[in-house]
């Protein structure tokens, strides 16, 4: 591996050092966690989640929408990682991390919030 862009398009298993103020992206802990990296820049990597659940609160007017009448949606997005919330990368180049039978940031909890922590 030259730099962090080898690992683009990548599954790897990522560790964190802290996960404060990444709680809202459905980041519980620290980890260990598998992700797919999709970017990485200065700043940080950008890695995918999957089941990234939101819920519409108000109409298309504004007003508040009652709590039996919301719909929640699983949504795909990208999550930035700050390099200083990153302890530690592992990336398989010989092999899937899914082979490992783990499951990858965002996948297999049926949209319950979880981003796939090994467990």
């Amino acid at each position: 591996m030259e730099d962090a862009r080898d690992i683009i398009e990548q599954t790897v298993l990522v560790q964190l050092n802290s996960y404060e103020g990444l709680e809202f992206t459905g980041i519980s802990g620290k980890g260990p966690f598998f992700c797919r990296v999709v970017a990485v820049d200065e700043v940080g990597m950008w890695v995918e989640n999957k089941n990234f659940v939101t819920t519409e609160i108000r109409d298309s007017g504004g007003k508040p929408i009652p709590e039996d009448k919301r719909k929640t949606e699983i949504n795909t997005v990208n999550i930035l990682l700050p390099w200083r919330n990153v302890a530690a990368v592992v990336k398989f180049p010989d092999s899937d991390p899914q082979s490992l039978g783990q499951e990858i940031l965002g996948e297999g909890d049926g949209g319950k919030g979880h981003i796939g922590f090994i467990k």
